[in-house]
């Protein structure tokens, strides 16, 4: 890479250096003492108990899931035999993209395994339109008609009920979601048709900044699909979906998460560690390294481009003023061609510890969530106590990789290994993974 080069955001193999003051060390340290024992788990441990639904105790409903040309709907029912009403159906930032969805609840008393206790169906309904003008009614004729609670979908004239386990599924993009078109649209007809409905939660993982990204969703519109999450830049900054913002598209349909943030300030000082940097390239000049574009670098981030002749002397440099300062922090160098990212972020930062921050957000078990990757900057998030999928056209260093770790760590109650090395590749991949782990019939 020359000094104005921009590398794709897959960087290859990455190394990663701690730098830790005294202070934080401590701190670091208490906090781990405090953390119960029996919230450290593997997936192995995971596997055999459920996690992933709440303890306490819900109410009988019906989530139904309905696809159509229409903007509004409505579903108009009769619960139990009991007067009809409407139900609205609606689209949020919760909901797939293209379905409309309802949620009705069921009086405890009116439901059992074949109906309504006066005979009768536990649901019957059809759905109009806005105007009530158009109606979807069965092709045989009468209403559609439900016997018991649960998640459906109807589309098409066909309503069917929605099983199998949900998954939290993160995915690097270059190389692993996106790539091949055809591959990234097989992924997203699975996810929108079966993945998502059953309440399964889609993030991307990726070294891409926000605009980067929004970017890349916009060109690959007809085949991509809409994450739920983002974590972004190395893992220093996470996104959700805003509840009430624009499409996703835009930085609208967009809000950072304060929590994830806030936790990475302990211990950081941007100021300190542009100085270092600053201190680095005063000593190599300018020929050897140069700060990357400002699209590059965020608060929790500094990001420099390094010659191969003086990695060394630069990160030696870097941590000494660091440690002189007081900071602690990660110094991850990476990328190929002649020159290196050089990636200063906290402690805390990372893709592994901000996949797992996403995990307890959305109430996902280890063993309920997989990282998929193509590359060796995706070590950390597929070394965790998640499962894992390596895709087909992995790069050798993470496919050697992967091969060891894989030989090193025994299986599964079930048998298999918590790391799976597809064969086939990018989404395609992640499909056969899916379908590997039990998510995907």
């Amino acid at each position: 890479m020359s000094s104005s080069a921009h590398l794709r955001p897959d960087r290859g193999l990455s190394t990663v250096l701690q730098v830790r003051s005294r202070t934080y060390a401590t701190a670091i340290i208490h906090a781990r003492s405090r953390r119960p024992v029996s919230c450290i788990a593997s997936a192995a441990v995971e596997a055999l108990r459920s996690t992933d639904s709440s303890s306490s105790v819900q109410s009988p409903s019906v989530k139904l899931f309905y696809r159509t040309g229409w903007d509004r709907a409505v579903v108009h029912g009769s619960v139990s035999g009991g007067p009809w009403q409407d139900f609205p159906l609606t689209s949020d930032s919760g909901t797939p993209d293209r379905w409309l969805v309802a949620k009705i609840p069921l009086p405890s008393s009116s439901t059992s395994s074949s109906g309504a206790s006066n005979g009768g169906p536990l649901l019957e309904f059809v759905v109009a339109d806005a105007t009530r003008r158009n109606w979807d009614k069965p092709s045989e004729g009468g209403n559609y008609r439900l016997d018991s609670p649960g998640v459906f979908s109807l589309r098409g004239g066909a309503l069917r009920r929605v099983g199998g386990r949900p998954v939290l599924l993160v995915s690097d993009l270059d190389g692993t979601m996106v790539g091949d078109d055809g591959a990234t649209a097989a992924f997203r007809s699975w996810w929108e048709e079966a993945g998502a409905l059953r309440g399964g939660v889609l993030v991307y993982n990726t070294g891409r900044s926000l605009s980067s990204f929004l970017d890349l969703l916009r060109t690959k519109s007809g085949c991509m699909g809409v994450p739920d999450a983002l974590v972004l830049a190395v893992g220093t900054c996470v996104y959700l979906r805003h509840p009430h913002g624009g499409p996703p598209d835009s930085p609208q349909g967009w809000v950072e998460d304060a929590e994830w943030s806030a936790a990475l300030n302990e211990g950081w000082n941007l100021k300190a560690v542009r100085d270092a940097c600053y201190q680095a390239l005063g000593e190599v000049g300018s020929e050897s390294m140069h700060f990357r574009p400002p699209e590059e670098q965020n608060p929790h981030k500094v990001t420099c481009g390094v010659a191969d002749g003086a990695v060394g002397r630069v990160v030696a440099s870097v941590q000494q003023q660091l440690a002189a300062a007081g900071v602690g922090a990660n110094v991850i160098t990476s990328g190929h061609g002649g020159w290196k990212y050089l990636d200063i972020v906290p402690l805390r930062a990372g893709k592994l510890q901000a996949l797992n921050h996403v995990r307890r957000h959305f109430g996902f078990s280890s063993a309920s969530t997989v990282a998929c990757g193509d590359s060796g900057n995706d070590i950390l998030m597929l070394s965790g106590e998640n499962l894992a999928i390596v895709v087909g056209n992995a790069q050798p260093d993470l496919r050697q990789w992967a091969q060891q770790r894989q030989a090193a760590e025994p299986p599964l109650p079930s048998g298999k290994h918590r790391l799976l090395l597809a064969t086939r590749k990018e989404a395609l991949g992640i499909l056969e993974g899916l379908e590997h782990f039990g998510f995907k019939a």
